[in-house]
């Protein structure tokens, strides 16, 4: 099989799947890639913020956890 990699405008984007469903079943694999990409980072003075705000002791919690191994 090959691959293609399709970048679809959101207003044909379900047209563009139900004309792939009419494709033979067993020749063709679909899957839907979600992209968070568009997602903006936070600004300099947002990133000084949060990291002022993580030094405080009262912001941060500590937790422990154990392992243990069963044996069969």
């Amino acid at each position: 099989m090959k691959l293609l990699e399709l970048q679809i405008d959101e207003s044909i984007f379900n047209e563009v799947k139900d004309f792939l469903r009419i494709l033979p079943k067993r020749k063709i694999k679909m899957r839907e890639i979600l992209n968070d990409s568009h997602i903006a980072y936070v600004s300099d003075k947002e990133q000084k913020d949060i990291e002022k705000t993580l030094i405080e002791k009262n912001c941060q919690t500590i937790s422990r956890s154990k392992m243990v191994d069963i044996l069969k």
